[in-house]
Order: C-alpha cells, then structure tokens, then sequence
C-alpha cells in the first residue's frame, strides 16, 4: 500500500486510510474503500464502498471499474475486520463528502454529472 492519508467524515473524526494501486490486492481486505477523482485542490470523493474480504466478492472490482469511467484514479483502503464499524465509517464519510455515488443508489439508477 503506498502513502497515509486521513478523511474526516461529518462526524468530524478522522479515519486513516492508505494509497492503494488500482491493479493490487486490495478489495480481497475486509474494510472501506474510497474511489477519488483529482481535482485542483486535492479529491472528489465519487464512491466510498464497504470490503467485505470474501476472495470472491467482485462487487469492489465493478465499482472500481465505474468509478473509472467518471475519471477516478485513486483507491483509498481503511482495513477494518468489525462489520458494524465498517458500516459506521461508510455512512459518516458519505454523510460529510456527498459523494458522487453513494451506497443509497439502488441498482439500475441513472446517474447524471452535472455540466
């Protein structure tokens, strides 16, 4: 994993996340995953998704993929074994970022970027 980073939710606290590459291991770790687009004064948050460690869980690696698509370049991973914890950090960082998409958007939804 590469360099340190902390998000702080609307909770204010701060939560320690690490650089992830894309191309690495890192969906295969139970904990929260950050999808960010560069902007000029650092990250738009797009999608902030819970890990759930299963080998074969392969809704990280399509939400990686979408994310992509909307010009996200950076993978941000907080490893966490606790699933009610996990849930708490996805709500509170969405809660303060507004991200792009959040874990709310039912399948099959359109989303629209503004112009």
């Amino acid at each position: 994993m590469g360099s340190a980073v902390s998000f702080r939710g609307q909770s204010g606290k701060a939560w320690s996340f690490q650089r992830a590459a894309a191309d690495s291991a890192w969906s295969r770790a139970p904990g929260v995953a950050i999808f960010a687009i560069p902007e000029a004064c650092g990250w738009r948050v797009f999608r902030v998704i819970e890990l759930s460690g299963k080998p074969h869980d392969i809704q990280p690696i399509w939400a990686l993929a979408e994310a992509e698509r909307y010009g996200a370049s950076a993978v941000f991973v907080a490893l966490e074994f606790d699933a009610p914890v996990r849930k708490q950090i996805v709500a509170d960082l969405e809660a303060g970022f507004q991200p792009i998409i959040s874990s709310g958007v039912r399948t099959g939804q359109v989303i629209r970027l503004a112009a």
